[in-house]
């Protein structure tokens, strides 16, 4: 099957198994290095990506899936100025994932700030938990990530402000 769609704002066309999942499609056919690992589906949350703006496990979708789609990737994403924010936010509230998770755990806080960062009511804590549930790695709990979620959410409202 060929399929045509975009990763890291590069357009790209591929022939591939329709149920090939996008991590080895990533890992063997684009060389991101941000996805080091396949599950077969086991869901360990360590190949998270963007996938059209929304965090996914990269091993739970086909390759039929992804046709005009958008992807970002961990490897694009840490040179933005979003990524930025997060990082600030690791630093500023002491706490960081391990490095086999933090490239997923960054994304998925990616994906919450993008709901929230425009808007000024605050973030819905269960929705929040439930999301981080999706990476199986325990180096960061429940509340630290909570903590996390919320100094980023801070630091992306005041440049939000201050752009505008």
């Amino acid at each position: 099957m060929r399929i045509e769609f975009n990763v890291d704002g590069k357009d790209l066309s591929l022939t591939v198994n329709s149920t090939k999942p996008l991590s080895l499609i990533l890992m063997e056919s684009v060389d991101i290095s941000s996805v080091k690992t396949h599950c077969n589906g086991k869901h360990c949350g360590k190949c998270m990506v963007l996938f059209n703006g929304k965090a996914v496990l990269s091993c739970l979708i086909p390759a039929f899936a992804l046709k005009d789609s958008s992807i970002i990737t961990f490897d694009s994403f840490s040179k933005s100025r979003d990524y930025r924010d997060i990082e600030r936010a690791y630093f500023n509230t002491g706490i960081s994932p391990c490095k086999n998770c933090y490239a997923s755990q960054t994304l998925l806080i990616e994906d919450i700030l993008r709901r929230y960062e425009n808007n000024d009511f605050p973030i819905n804590t269960q929705e929040v938990l439930q999301e981080s549930s999706l990476i199986k790695c325990h180096c960061i709990d429940p509340t630290g990530f909570l903590a996390i979620v919320n100094a980023a959410l801070v630091i992306r409202r005041k440049r939000n402000v201050r752009r505008a």
